[in-house]
This record gives C-alpha cells, sequence and structure tokens, in this order.
C-alpha cells in the first residue's frame, strides 16, 4: 500500500527535516510501528490482506512535530479492474467449415475472478468483428462452426470478470479448409532394438499410434510383403481415435517359429508416408538335420557326415546326437512246436529282440564322425539329431547299411631307389603299385635299415601324398656319416596299408664326389714386352676330391680358339705361372681349369691382358740405421746398404761430397 500527502501549508519557519508515519486498527487505540521518511511518499509494507487500517502523518523540522493528520480506515485490498487479455490464442484444428480454437487464462484477472470468455470473429473484407458465442464460454477452448471454405477470417477473445471484459488480444488470422498433417508412426511400446524375440508358444503384440490427415491408410507387412488378411494365428485391428490419430496393432496369440520375420507397419496419405519396422524372431528347437550320408565303409568301421539343419530355431546348435541301431538277420526258418496227444508240448521259440537305438555321441560339434568298433557283415542303421538350448531336433535317419569292405588293400610299390645321398641325408623315389585294391592310393609310409639288420623303422610321420620333382619321393634326414641303408615303401589305400616293396639297394651316408668349382680369374703379377706372370685363387669347393692341379690355356687376338699353354699330359700344381714368348703390343685372354680325380671344373672367367714392358720410376731404400748419419772409426770399413728399384733397370752412381768431420775421443 503507497500513501502520498502534500507538504504542510506552513513549516514553522523551519526547513522540514521528514515526516512520521503511524498506523493503528481501528479497533485499537495504540499506535504503532511509526516509520520516517523523508518525503511525502510512503509505502507500507507487512500489512495482512483484508484487514482495515487507519493512518496518520506528522511533519518534522528541526524544532519539533507538528500535529497529525488521520487518514482511513482503508482496506488492504487490491483494487478491482477488467482482467486483462487473454494469452497463447491458437488454432488446434481445422476443417472446410469448422476452427477449434484454444488460449490460456489472462495473466491478472483485475482482482475479480474470470467469468467467462466471448470469441470474435471478421471476414478478411468484413468491417467489423461479430460475436460467434452469445453466451459466455466457461472453457479455454471453443469450436466455431458454419464458416465459408478457403475464406480468410480474422478471430480475437475477450476474458471477462464482475467488472468487465479485458481488451482483445492479438487477431488470429486463418484461411478455412481442411488441415493436412502428414503421416507419423510411434510405436506404443519400447522394444529394444526395434527388437522382440520369444519362445515358441508365447504371444506377440505391436501397438502402433497413427497420425495424419486426411486420415493416413495403415498396413502391415511381413519380409515386405503385404499382410491381405487377419487369420486365427495373425490379427490386425485399426481403431480411429479422432479425425488425425488412429491406434493399430499386428498381435500373435501363440508364436510359430514361421512367424519370424521382419514386421512393418507403414501410414500413408496424399502427403507422404511413414514407417516402422520390428523384427521378431521366434526360438524354437532346430529342424533335422540333413543328408546324412555314409562313407568310407570298412571291414569294421565307417564314417558318417550329414548337412547342419536348415533352421537352427533362432538359437546357436551345442551339439549333435549321433545313435545307430543293429538290425537284426531275419531267420529263415522259425519253428514252433505245437502241443500233441502222445508227447508233453514243447515250449515255443523265444520272440525275436526288439532292436534299440543306442547313442554314440551327444557332444559332437563338427558334422562329421567315424564309428569304430562295427561288426563286419552286419546291418547297421544311423541317424542324427541336433540340439540347441532349447531342444533337440527330429532325427534324420539313414538307410540300412551292411558293414563290409568295398575295397582291397594295394599292391607293393615298385622297388624304392636312392637318387641321391650325402653324409646326412638320402632322397628316396619309388613309382605307385601297379594294383591300387580298386581305390585311389592316399599315400605311401616309407621304412629304412641299416644294411645286416632285420629292423625296419618308419621314416615319415605322416604318409608321403604329394609327388616332387623327381616324382614320389622323400628326403630322409639324420642319417648316420658312412653307413649303408636300404629302404622300402607300402601304398595306403581307403582299405588300408598294402604289403611293402622290395628293398632298395644299399647306399652310403657319404657326400658324393663332384667337379671341383671354378677357379678365380688369373690375375697379372708382372709382364714384359715378351712375357706375363699370372697367379690365381683355388676354386671355393674342390668337390670332395683334392685339386690335382689346373690347366691354362690362352687364346690369341682375333682367334675363337683356346690353346692349351701347359704340357697336355701333365698338369700345373702351383696357382702362379709365367707364360713366355708372347708378341709385344698385342692382346692375349688366358682362363684356369681346376682337376680333380673326377673330372675338371668349368673354366674360369677369362683375362685379357696387353703384352707391353712395364715402367717404373726409380726408387731407392736405404737402410734406417744409416740414413741420415754414420759414424765410423777411423782405419775401419763401412758399407751404406741401398736397394734400387725401377724398370728398366735404374744406373747407380755414388757421390761424395766435402770431407768427413772428425772428432777426437778423450782417453
Amino acid at each position: 500500500m503507497i500513501l502520498n500527502w502534500s507538504d504542510p501549508d506552513d513549516d514553522g519557519g523551519s526547513d522540514l527535516t521528514g515526516f512520521i508515519i503511524e498506523r493503528r486498527d481501528p479497533k485499537m487505540h495504540t499506535w504503532r510501528q511509526p516509520i520516517e521518511t523523508p518525503s511525502s511518499k510512503c509505502e507500507i509494507v507487512g500489512i495482512v490482506e483484508g484487514q482495515e487500517y487507519i493512518f496518520r502523518v506528522v511533519a518534522k523540522n528541526k524544532f519539533g512535530c507538528g500535529p497529525p493528520v488521520d487518514l482511513g480506515p482503508i482496506a488492504a485490498v487490491d483494487p478491482k479492474a477488467p482482467p486483462t487479455s487473454p494469452e497463447r490464442f491458437h488454432y488446434t484444428e481445422r476443417t472446410k467449415t469448422s476452427i477449434s480454437l484454444a488460449w490460456r487464462p489472462p495473466r491478472n484477472d483485475g482482482g475479480s475472478p474470470i467469468l467467462g470468455y466471448f470469441v470474435e470473429k471478421k471476414k478478411h473484407d468484413a468491417p467489423a468483428f461479430e460475436p460467434c458465442n452469445t453466451e459466455m464460454c466457461k472453457d479455454l477452448f471453443m469450436t466455431v462452426e458454419n464458416l465459408e471454405e478457403l475464406f480468410m477470417y480474422e478471430f480475437r477473445v475477450k476474458a471477462v470478470n464482475l467488472i468487465g471484459p479485458s481488451e482483445p488480444g492479438i487477431p488470429l488470422t486463418i484461411v478455412i479448409q481442411d488441415d493436412e498433417v502428414p503421416p507419423t508412426v510411434r510405436m506404443l511400446k519400447s522394444f529394444k532394438g526395434d527388437a522382440i524375440t520369444v519362445k515358441k508358444g508365447e504371444p506377440i503384440e505391436i501397438p502402433a499410434e497413427v497420425t495424419g490427415l486426411p486420415m493416413p491408410k495403415v498396413e502391415w507387412l511381413k519380409d515386405e510383403v503385404i499382410i491381405a488378411e487377419p487369420t486365427e494365428t495373425l490379427l490386425m485391428d485399426t481403431k480411429e481415435i479422432n479425425r488425425i490419430q488412429s491406434n493399430t496393432k499386428l498381435s500373435i496369440p501363440a508364436a510359430a517359429r514361421l512367424d519370424k520375420g521382419i514386421f512393418t507397419v507403414t501410414a500413408s496419405n496424399r502427403l507422404g508416408s511413414a514407417s516402422h519396422t520390428i523384427k521378431v524372431n521366434v526360438l524354437d528347437r532346430p529342424l533335422p538335420p540333413r543328408n546324412v550320408n555314409i562313407g568310407n565303409i570298412k571291414a569294421e568301421s565307417c564314417k558318417l557326415t550329414w548337412d547342419a539343419p536348415e533352421d537352427d530355431g533362432g538359437s546357436e546348435l551345442t551339439n549333435y546326437i549321433v545313435e545307430k541301431l543293429d538290425i537284426l538277420p531275419e531267420e529263415e526258418h522259425e519253428e514252433e512246436y505245437e502241443d500233441s496227444e502222445d508227447e508233453e508240448p514243447k515250449p515255443k521259440s523265444e520272440p525275436r529282440p526288439i532292436p534299440v537305438w543306442t547313442v554314440i555321441t551327444n557332444s559332437i560339434i563338427e558334422k562329421r564322425l567315424g564309428v569304430w568298433n562295427l561288426e563286419t557283415g552286419s546291418q547297421y542303421q544311423f541317424r542324427v539329431r541336433a540340439e540347441n538350448k532349447y531342444g533337440q531336433s527330429d532325427a534324420c535317419e539313414t538307410e540300412a547299411t551292411v558293414i563290409k569292405d568295398l575295397y582291397g588293400l594295394p599292391g607293393p610299390p615298385e622297388k624304392p631307389k636312392i637318387a641321391e645321398h650325402t653324409r646326412s641325408s638320402m632322397l628316396v623315389t619309388w613309382d605307385p603299385p601297379r594294383d591300387n585294391g580298386g581305390s585311389t592310393i592316399s599315400g605311401y609310409w616309407l621304412e629304412k635299415r641299416e644294411k645286416g639288420s632285420s629292423y625296419w623303422a618308419r621314416v615319415n610321420k605322416a604318409p608321403v601324398t604329394k609327388r616332387g620333382p623327381k616324382g614320389w619321393e622323400f628326403l630322409v634326414v639324420r642319417m648316420i656319416e658312412g653307413s649303408a641303408y636300404e629302404f622300402r615303401v607300402m601304398a595306403v589305400n581307403i582299405a588300408g596299408i598294402g604289403p611293402p616293396s622290395g628293398p632298395s639297394d644299399p647306399a652310403y651316408a657319404v657326400d658324393p664326389l663332384m667337379k671341383p668349382g671354378m677357379p678365380a680369374p688369373p690375375e697379372v703379377a708382372d709382364k714384359t714386352k715378351h712375357s706375363v706372370s699370372l697367379t690365381w685363387s683355388p676354386p671355393e669347393k674342390d668337390g670332395g676330391s683334392p685339386i690335382k692341379g689346373y690347366i691354362v690355356e690362352i687364346q690369341d687376338e682375333g682367334s675363337s680358339f683356346w690353346n692349351r699353354i701347359t704340357d697336355p699330359d701333365t698338369l700345373h700344381e702351383t696357382t702362379e705361372l709365367t707364360v713366355p714368348s708372347l708378341k709385344e703390343l698385342k692382346h692375349y685372354k688366358f682362363r684356369v681349369t681346376a682337376v680333380n680325380d673326377i673330372g675338371e671344373s668349368d673354366p674360369s672367367p677369362k683375362t685379357e691382358v696387353l703384352i707391353e714392358d712395364v715402367y717404373v720410376g726409380p726408387k731407392i731404400l736405404i737402410d734406417c740405421i744409416v740414413e741420415d748419419l754414420l759414424c765410423v772409426r777411423a782405419g775401419h770399413v763401412f758399407r751404406i746398404p741401398a736397394t734400387i728399384e725401377g724398370r728398366p733397370v735404374p744406373k747407380v752412381t755414388w757421390e761424395y761430397t766435402g770431407p768427413a768431420k772428425t772428432h777426437k775421443k778423450n782417453r
């Protein structure tokens, strides 16, 4: 509450210093809560709504306070006024002839409760607004009907209290026509990852909300194929909630494995389409395995193979269960003894036992199994089941099969040969047997023994199945140097291991002797105008036999023939040779061949030489002892050793310059 007053007509001859305001209840006589203020205006706070108060104001200067002036009683209530305009005026829906409007109450009701609202309309070309409702609207929404299609209207709303109507809010301009809303689809249930996983027999419900204007056409699809009509096992239901919303639901009372797939709900109108997809997985036991086959039949065993089920039931397969059935042979004659007057009745033969399936394994994961310990000549039937964590599949059975060898053992291979040998290894080769026993040879086993021994030891850890560069071969290592070995071979087919071949000829584990390697190309050690001195390095490998000597050959300039320099009947034993009687300024080529007990090596690379004198400048090398100073005793002989180098041989002269220095030695 705010109080205002005017200054007194007489300030007492002194400037006013302020005012004192006090208040009291009309029923009380005591003034309370004095307030001092320097101005002629004061805001009173801390009062109770609806309570009446009497106020008095006293002017004050430095000489004291003047007489008071009373005001009141005054009630602490808000002043009454029309409300403010309604807020957030908008439309929620429109058709060709109507519109639904909504708003929020005014922020200030003017101190009096809102009694209702009046809505006014005006065509775009009309001069003034006209009321839409004659009776006051108590709600915050109203539908205006009987409007003309495609005309533009302005609408406004007023709030009314006991004081009167408010000012109208900002007008809302709208063209009257049907609303158009693109379709939307929203799931009414939350599905994690847009996926549903259920067990067989459990129900499935997929509810969705569809919105749009015009009302969209709703369709359900499974795996991109439209579901035309509902069935007893798949139900579809769509209900219209209002003109822009409908709810649809697809339900399956008891899910089967065939119900798994991708379900899609679509909504479409002329503004477009919307869809939502849910993946449905129904978990069940798997279908039976396929194509169970009996193969590799032998006298006491066989091999089963099969294919995985077409459908694993939506859960990973954990194992397969393999069973067998022993089929008993039918008896050719079944005799029954009947009662006789003369003889005592004999018991009838016991009934044949009923065959029973027995489990071979229930923990295999691979799709193949070897079955052993079968009886030769007996009939067997096999079946396989698949299993996941939801159960076992039905069985896939084979026809009855007799267990017997279909193929014979292969014959012995041809006698093996030792193609190569070293001090620690031997390369053994052989030819296949002439008889494969009616089945493809799958590999070979190789055995060895030392010469004179009767014990054969297997060489290879696995059968030899691939041919080598020299045909069927195997490199045997870890031989004892100097020992003689023999080898034999056995062929393998589907029926087993055949008899061994005859033993190979014995061979010793020693390195073979070979020709030596080629020497290094000859190098020129010295030459004159009629000769050349050559040196070379021996070959790196002597072929296992010592080098006996060398053959040195020469090729004249312009010739393609090589001529032997050394004696044809002897070998040059060193790695040095001087070739005389050559022509000056001619080119010659030289090469060297090494020889051992096995034969000659390949010739070394050739070396080309121009025959000419080699000129070397003179060079004097004096003994370091006398190089600078030589001291000798008088009467003694002295020598100055010097080495002279040069080509041609230098001319040597000695010179003496000046007297010798003397020195007397103290005695």
